[in-house]
């Protein structure tokens, strides 16, 4: 075993280190794009649009006060939080943290029963579905940077940041460097939480002060997958034990579709008064230590949403141990089941799949596992993706562009000295000639919606600047 301390000595080392992996673009903007780049922004893929930009920023979950403002506090299937500032530090629910939201489509409208944050004016609402892009396999980790983008570069978020109609954010994405290969939790008082890594380490890293019993019914479950993450911010982890349900079934129905349980940190479920039987608890292993509250591996920077249904590999999993025995698939549970876990509901379970077991104990261990990061995989997911949504708009637009075209602004002065052309923020082209016309390669771009900008410098030095969006279709 090593000490924990030696782990997180570890971690700072490696993320000095860290390289970008993929960044997200989002136009605040009535219809502005959702965007998503593997190449440090130079070419960007849409996976979405805004139905509504933010205009506000709001007193978000008291557990968003364990991470810097300019950073996300928050990621689900069901939405992503960002934190912009803190009034008030406190304790428990005094605690006053400032954030805005992404949002997808099927929580523009909260569901019957949700019982999670509600983010009004501060949501950037998208038509991007739940447990999709970048709310599942081009998802941020908890503490990813956030910044606007301006002509000179990325700008750090403002603290304090108040989202404004035409601003533009950027959330950069980082893998976190030699994660480990599964974290393992014993599922009973004073069990320990280890984690182990593929080169044989191990670290014991909390120890579990409550163990979970049962499950409940938790926000954005419904699009998550049995076994699959859902949550994770620096005062929780979420884990789904739903079966995973289609973008049309509608979360808080008549036909409940909701399961799952919590792994939280003893101080923030402390000061939460938490008590259902839902929530594992873990502490830090010794009693001077600081919280495990916004703390690697667990609540930032190393749990995501990874989930490949053909590459279970590429994935994060759950899988538990009953009675000691060897590791299984986490079962499929819906609704409000106290003693889910416990040795009567999961022999009646094991029953039901046609092996006899006699059930002592119940679940005796959890293990979240680690992905195989591949490229490749995120690729061709992005990819799917965009094509998808790119395919829905060329039906519904009609009207898109294709090879070589020319393109220039609407309304353009001879006195002009030059243009700019932005194509998704990014400066590809300048001209010095009226009428300030440019040969666009719609070839260079992934097919979907791109943002293009002309920027007029005026012999005044004076600024112009034309907005248009493009459908390209090659």
């Amino acid at each position: 075993m090593i000490v924990v301390a030696a782990f997180l000595f570890l971690i700072n080392q490696l993320s000095a280190v860290a390289d970008e992996d993929y960044r997200i673009r989002i136009e605040n903007i009535p219809a502005g794009l959702v965007q998503v780049s593997l190449d440090q922004g130079r070419t960007y893929w849409t996976i979405g649009r805004v139905t509504r930009p933010a205009n506000a920023h709001i007193i978000g979950f008291a557990a968003a006060s364990y991470v810097s403002a300019g950073s996300v506090a928050a990621i689900a299937t069901h939405g992503i939080r960002i934190k912009t500032g803190q009034l008030a530090l406190g304790v428990g629910k005094t605690q006053i943290p400032l954030i805005f939201s992404i949002v997808p489509r099927q929580f523009a409208k909260l569901p019957a029963g949700y019982g999670g944050h509600v983010p009004r004016s501060a949501a950037i609402l998208t038509d991007i579905d739940a447990g999709h892009s970048i709310f599942r396999n081009q998802s941020p980790y908890v503490g990813s940077p956030v910044y606007l983008e301006r002509r000179a570069g990325l700008e750090p978020l403002p603290e304090n940041y108040t989202p404004k109609v035409d601003d533009v954010i950027v959330i950069t994405v980082e893998h976190p460097k030699d994660p480990p290969r599964w974290i393992e939790f014993e599922n009973k008082r004073n069990g320990k939480v280890t984690a182990h890594f593929a080169d044989g380490r191990s670290a014991d890293i909390a120890r579990v002060i409550r163990p979970v019993k049962g499950v409940g019914r938790y926000d954005g479950t419904t699009y998550t997958g049995t076994g699959a993450v859902n949550t994770n911010h620096p005062g929780v982890i979420t884990v789904s034990t739903a079966p995973l349900m289609p973008p049309e079934i509608q979360e808080g129905g008549l036909v409940e579709t909701r399961g799952g349980f919590m792994v939280q940190p003893s101080r923030h479920a402390r000061e939460q008064g938490e008590s259902s039987p839902q929530v594992m608890i873990v502490a830090p292993i010794g009693e001077s230590s600081g919280g495990l509250e916004g703390c690697p591996p667990l609540f930032r920077g190393y749990i995501n949403l990874y989930r490949y249904a053909d590459n279970p590999q590429h994935s994060y999993r759950v899988q538990i141990k009953v009675d000691d025995g060897d590791w299984e698939d986490l079962p499929a549970f819906t609704g409000k089941v106290d003693d889910a876990f416990g040795p009567r509901v999961m022999q009646d379970y094991f029953a039901k799949s046609g092996r006899s077991i006699v059930v002592k104990s119940g679940v005796t261990a959890i293990r979240i596992l680690f992905p195989d990061y591949d490229q490749r995989a995120l690729q061709l997911d992005l990819a799917k993706e965009a094509r998808a949504y790119s395919a829905k708009a060329v039906s519904q637009a009609g009207k898109c562009v294709s090879g070589v075209v020319s393109i220039g602004p609407t309304k353009s002065r001879k006195k002009v000295c030059i243009v700019n052309l932005y194509v998704d923020g990014r400066l590809t082209s300048t001209i010095n000639e009226w009428p300030y016309r440019f040969s666009w390669d719609s070839r260079s771009v992934p097919n979907g919606w791109h943002s293009i900008e002309f920027e007029q410098v005026c012999d005044s030095d004076r600024i112009m600047t034309e907005r248009t969006i493009v459908l390209v279709s090659n």
